[in-house]
C-alpha cells in the first residue's frame, strides 16, 4: 500500500490527491484542466518551508546575542582565570641581609 499525497494545483490552488508512486507522473486539475507534477509542487514547498526555517533559526540566534550582549552576558561564567597579585613596588631584601632600618 502506498501513502496519498496532496499537492496544489499551480493554477487553481485547488488539492489534488494522488498516491505517492504516481507523484513523479503528470497529473490533471480536475478545475482548471492545468496539467502538472505534485513531486514538483511538493518539491518547491519544502524548499520554501526550510528556506523559512533556516531564517527563523538565524533570527533567533542574532536575537539571543543581542540578549547576551545587552544584558553583558557575553564572557563565560566558569573556569575564568584568578585575577593577578599586586606586584610588590620594592624588592624584597635577600635573607641573608638584615633589613634597613627605618
Amino acid at each position: 500500500m502506498s501513502s496519498v499525497v496532496t499537492a496544489a494545483c499551480p493554477g487553481c490552488q485547488q488539492p489534488v490527491s494522488v498516491e505517492e508512486i504516481q507523484a513523479p507522473f503528470p497529473v490533471t486539475c480536475s478545475k482548471c484542466q492545468t496539467d502538472f507534477i505534485p513531486a514538483q509542487v511538493i518539491a518547491e514547498s519544502n524548499r520554501k518551508f526550510e528556506m523559512m526555517m533556516y531564517v527563523g533559526m538565524l533570527v533567533i540566534g542574532l536575537a539571543l546575542v543581542g540578549y547576551m550582549a545587552i544584558t553583558n552576558r557575553m564572557k563565560p561564567k566558569g573556569g575564568e582565570a584568578p585575577p593577578p597579585a599586586p606586584a610588590a613596588t620594592e624588592p624584597a631584601p635577600p635573607a641573608s641581609e638584615p633589613a634597613p632600618p627605618k
